[in-house]
């Protein structure tokens, strides 16, 4: 984290990091030096990062971008019945899963 701070041409110009997931572990080390030599920010994007007025606001948006088709999800799908089997095997880079209900799987949840 440090290069990507101190090898800025201009310190001095916001950078914000935006925390989206922890595929390289819980926890997200920052030098102290870092926070104190550059114009750094650092948020999250969970629940709880954006209120619901927020969400709410960006929904029309959202709602255009993926009715234009101007979203790309690269996405795997499996039935739910293979929740087990599939739920910590490893995907592509990029990949989504989606469990699929079916017929049998509803009826059984009911």
């Amino acid at each position: 984290m440090l290069p990507l701070l101190t090898q800025r041409s201009d310190r001095s110009r916001k950078l914000t990091w935006i925390q989206i997931g922890s595929v390289a572990g819980p926890t997200a080390a920052v030098p102290s030096a870092a926070l104190r030599s550059a114009n750094f920010q650092v948020v999250g994007s969970g629940q709880g990062s954006v209120s619901t007025a927020g969400y709410v606001a960006e929904f029309p948006a959202l709602i255009d971008a993926i009715s234009a088709g101007k979203l790309k999800v690269s996405s795997v799908s499996f039935p739910l019945s293979q929740v087990e089997e599939v739920w910590n095997a490893p995907m592509g880079m990029g990949e989504r899963v989606v469990f699929v209900p079916t017929v049998e799987t509803e009826r059984a949840l009911c």
